[in-house]
């Protein structure tokens, strides 16, 4: 060990040799001033490798010969923490007070003299000296701050939490340390105590509201079983029946309901917030865009009514005029209805809502109106003149981009291929880097693979596997490896060509035909065509409201091709039918299970897990 720790001595002292040779102080002032700087550097190296490997012993001999000769905070704070480590308690307690005598506004003395007399049991001992320190202390937030701090790196809680709360008294609201308290709690999983002193915090500082909301999206981020989320929505629930006038407690709760996805509860507490406001149509909007989005259908149109019911006079009625028939328009195509009356009827709904808006939602209404006459009455000539007439008036080069994409979807599902080539490409151009530029490119991709033109598809969908949009980038991963997978699998390119064409059929709407060319893939194809094929078919089946069907081929997927890349998007398409239309939900339980357990790095294990936890 001699040995050992010589040869280290030697290796540093060469070290900081070498080092000074390098970057030696200017002029030779730092040696001229203090001639044993580089041997206290040794010495604080040193006592840090002992201190590392737990050699308190030779740790504190130095730590207590540096602090001898510089007199610093630091190397006495050292060899105080090398007195504990042996359990020299008597040590420290006499070193402690002859340094406060010396030092009267280190209050890190006093509550380290605390830490000793709780490490003998002389909890009498350690009360008092604590309730000498509460008793004088300064009216300084800083100080309290620190002090509390100082409290906790000692594991002392409850006298940290009473140091601040005399400090909230002190300052009378002007100051407080709810923040501390709150983070002290978190920090030793006293979860009702952190949120109490967030929603006092709230309350005293409703300016605050971000930086709090953005604490308890950290701390749900790791709560993993949802006890932590449990606690906080019930903790919310009741602050907000004994605080009803308090609007940031109001806002907390539909931000929480909304990251849970408790969109009934959110719109609820958004509504009422609106009564006492007049001031959340834009958040109420917001909402019900967001549950459009998950398919929450009802919950999506009492929000879009109620901010129509406020009259066209509110600069928000027309996104919710239009948002509302949108949500009508969705939930059909939900249910795969076939319902040519209700479709009828939303479009005279439309027609007569035109002079209603104004040009922000005229684009959306006009999309919305195309679609039902292409894909549903079968009015495609109307559609398209629509889409002409409308793109000379259109608002801006964002709405324009919208109505060509349209154009062009429509023209390609009535085989009118070089017209929506050239429409995708002009939007490419115009919008190259947005959102908006990558979808047209991904589509434009897409009509490659249905006539056969792989090496070019191949080559947009290379750069779209980068794209920004998550949707855009997977959906075009996985058209490349279709491509690039049957390709592999099959050199003649025979059964993509069929895959392409069945995809394209399925694209018009032209199920029966592509069932045909799907049938005649699966007794002969290979483990890249058939999973394809398959998917396909239940794809169609779930169109036409057979899910049991559906489900059958999704699973036979999972069952035959586990690797197939298809199979994490089989399985969770499996389970969400036995969830949702099956009302399975043993089965839907036990295939989320596997999705998650299977496959934890496909893009469908989030939300597997949010529905398990549902079930």
């Amino acid at each position: 060990m001699k040995l050992r720790c010589i040869h280290i001595f030697v290796l540093l002292f060469l070290a900081l040799q070498a080092n000074a040779q390098i970057s030696t102080p200017p002029k030779g002032k730092k040696q001229k001033a203090d001639p044993n700087w580089e041997q206290r550097q040794i010495d604080e190296q040193l006592a840090a490798q002992y201190y590392r490997d737990q050699d308190y012993e030779k740790a504190q001999e130095i730590y207590k010969k540096l602090y001898n000769s510089t007199k610093q905070p630091y190397h006495f704070q050292q060899y105080i923490e090398c007195c504990l480590q042996l359990q020299q308690y008597k040590e420290a307690e006499r070193e402690l007070k002859a340094y406060y005598k010396d030092n009267p506004n280190y209050s890190r003395c006093l509550v380290d003299l605390v830490y000793v007399y709780t490490l003998e049991d002389k909890n009498d001992k350690a009360q008092k000296q604590f309730d000498e320190m509460l008793k004088t202390l300064p009216e300084n937030a800083s100080f309290i701050r620190n002090l509390g701090n100082q409290l906790l790196s000692r594991r002392l809680f409850d006298m940290a939490a009473a140091v601040y709360e005399k400090g909230n008294k002190m300052f009378d609201g002007q100051e407080t340390f709810y923040m501390d308290m709150a983070y002290m709690h978190q920090s030793s999983a006293n979860y009702q105590e952190a949120f109490r002193c967030y929603f006092m915090e709230l309350e005293a500082h409703p300016g605050q509201y971000n930086n709090i909301r953005n604490r308890l999206q950290s701390m749900l981020f790791y709560d993993v079983n949802k006890s932590i989320t449990d606690e906080l929505r019930t903790a919310l629930l009741k602050r907000t029946q004994d605080k009803p006038d308090n609007l940031e407690l109001a806002q907390l709760l539909v931000w929480l309901a909304t990251q849970e996805e408790d969109y009934d509860i959110a719109l609820a507490q958004c509504l009422s917030i609106d009564r006492k406001t007049n001031n959340q149509d834009g958040q109420i909007i917001n909402l019900s865009n967001i549950c459009l989005s998950n398919k929450q259908f009802d919950v999506a149109k009492e929000g879009y009514r109620y901010v129509q019911n406020k009259g066209k006079s509110n600069p928000f009625y027309g996104q919710a005029l239009t948002g509302a028939i949108n949500t009508d328009y969705q939930q059909l195509q939900a249910t795969h209805s076939t319902d040519k009356k209700a479709y009828s009827n939303l479009l005279k709904r439309i027609e007569d809502s035109y002079t209603d808006i104004n040009s922000n939602d005229l684009t959306r209404l006009t999309l919305i109106q195309a679609d039902i006459q292409t894909y549903q009455l079968g009015q495609t000539d109307e559609a398209v003149a629509l889409l002409v007439n409308t793109l000379p008036n259109a608002g801006g080069k964002q709405d324009q981009a919208q109505l060509k994409l349209k154009l062009a979807d429509i023209y390609l599902h009535e085989d009118e291929i070089w017209e929506a080539t050239l429409l995708y490409s002009q939007v490419d151009k115009s919008m190259k880097e947005e959102p908006l530029g990558h979808e047209a490119r991904f589509k434009n991709a897409q009509l490659r693979y249905f006539i056969g033109e792989y090496e070019w598809a191949e080559s947009q969908l290379k750069v779209l596997k980068a794209a920004t949009s998550k949707l855009i980038a997977n959906d075009a991963m996985t058209l490349s490896l279709i491509i690039k997978d049957n390709l592999e699998a099959d050199s003649t390119g025979a059964e993509l060509r069929q895959l392409a064409r069945a995809d394209y059929r399925i694209y018009q709407q032209r199920e029966d035909e592509a069932i045909t060319l799907l049938d005649e893939i699966i007794p002969n194809g290979n483990e890249v065509s058939i999973p394809h094929a398959l998917f396909r078919k239940a794809q169609i089946a779930e169109k036409r409201n057979g899910f049991e069907i559906a489900e059958q081929l999704y699973l036979q997927i999972v069952e035959l091709f586990p690797d197939s890349y298809m199979a994490d998007a089989a399985l969770m398409q499996a389970a969400q039918i036995e969830q949702n239309q099956l009302k399975d939900k043993e089965s839907a339980k036990a295939h989320f299970e596997k999705l998650i357990d299977d496959y934890p790095t496909s893009i469908y294990t989030a939300q597997a897990k949010k529905n398990y936890r549902k079930l």
